[in-house]
């Protein structure tokens, strides 16, 4: 194994539960739809909700990592993700609700951490380490995706025993940070640190320009995670299959979102795979909106590539683009708070869509519509600039 994968360890084993246990929530909501009785609307409200969480938590974390190292940060974050794991399995639909929230608040986090601790820990390799973490997340998604109904109706504990493992996962990973993750980092000068206001980040166009092309991403993501089962099965995928077959292509998109930062990093202009992933984007999505039968399942697999490609190639800028450490942190902030905050409204539009028209296609044009968005974007994003 190379010296930056050993590394980067630490976060590898962070990031198989910072979205396979909120990605399932898509592949749960026909079956608490059934069990609860839940409308449209409460679907896309469950679905939002963390995302809710991962723009409202980013307004002050900020002021937390003056008051805590890195590493302790990490450690309380993977902690209450572990308890609210397991919390949400406890009861009913409220508790779900609930600890769905305070796990949308770790993830957010976690989110804006781990790339403090890739540019913190790592002075060569950050391609190859951002590359692998945002690889390990799609790929326990994949898993997730593929094992959430399945585990749910295999025994009478119904939807509950499809969250035990990652909670499983999550309990080891704590007891590794409380053992020697959270050692030997000294907390950064609060008073040395500047806030984005006096950064001039806020004011910056090629910041708001990955704060944007983030917020695209994660709106395209998160409402096709919750909803492209839903829409599988209307055109005639049964329910446990619509899952594999969106899990086989999460894992095909998280195999390439591990090698494309990689040999992207060794260039300086980033404009051509930028656009040449967004566009593969829009003609996944559009395939996905008009076409039916066996060739969903390539449209899909294009859609999840160019997904976790582009969040991948997202989070490699934000390091690679800072001019120091410090700028990396506040555009973390910057990207993640817009960003999510972007990306909330998302599976509500999309369900809003539906429920207007009827039409899960026409649901899926408005994706389609934000990947060109996203190439756009794209055109300034990757020129040879820092920030």
């Amino acid at each position: 194994m190379s010296k930056p994968l050993v590394k980067g360890l630490p976060i590898f084993a962070v990031a198989m539960n910072m979205r396979a246990g909120l990605i399932l929530i898509g592949r749960l909501l026909p079956i608490l739809q059934k069990q609860y009785h839940i409308s449209t609307f409460m679907e896309s409200v469950l679905a939002s909700a963390p995302l809710i969480c991962f723009s409202l938590t980013a307004l002050f974390v900020g002021n937390l990592v003056r008051k805590r190292s890195t590493n302790q940060i990490i450690t309380y974050a993977v902690t209450l993700l572990t308890l609210s794991l397991i919390c949400r399995t406890l009861f009913g639909i409220t508790s779900f609700l609930i600890f769905s929230i305070t796990l949308g608040i770790c993830v957010a986090i976690l989110n804006y951490m781990l790339p403090v601790w890739v540019r913190e820990n790592n002075e060569g390799g950050v391609g190859l380490i951002t590359g692998t973490y945002a690889a390990i997340m799609a790929t326990c998604s994949a898993i997730s995706l593929a094992i959430t109904v399945p585990l749910a109706n295999a025994t009478s504990w119904g939807w509950r025993l499809a969250l035990i493992p990652w909670f499983v996962i999550g309990f080891f990973t704590t007891l590794w940070w409380w053992g020697k993750g959270n050692k030997n980092n000294q907390v950064a000068d609060a008073t040395a640190a500047p806030t984005l206001k006096q950064s001039g980040i806020a004011r910056n166009l090629d910041a708001w320009a990955l704060t944007i092309f983030f917020g695209l991403l994660n709106m395209i993501h998160y409402a096709s995670a919750t909803w492209l089962p839903t829409v599988l099965i209307s055109k005639g995928f049964a329910i446990a299959n619509s899952g594999f077959v969106v899990a086989i292509a999460t894992l095909t998109g998280a195999l390439l979102s591990q090698l494309v930062p990689h040999y992207a990093s060794r260039g300086k202009d980033f404009r051509a795979v930028l656009v040449g992933f967004s566009l593969i984007l829009a003609l996944a999505y559009l395939g996905i909106s008009i076409d039916k039968g066996a060739r969903l399942i390539i449209w899909v697999i294009l859609a999840n590539i160019g997904v976790y490609v582009t969040f991948s190639l997202a989070l490699f800028l934000v390091v690679h683009k800072s001019s120091s450490a410090d700028n990396t942190k506040l555009l973390s902030l910057m990207a993640q708070c817009v960003g999510y905050l972007m990306a909330t409204t998302s599976p509500l539009i999309f369900g809003g869509i539906y429920s207007a028209s009827h039409h899960w296609s026409n649901s899926v044009i408005y994706l389609v519509v934000l990947a060109l968005i996203q190439v756009l974007i794209s055109l300034r994003l990757g020129k040879d600039r820092k920030i």
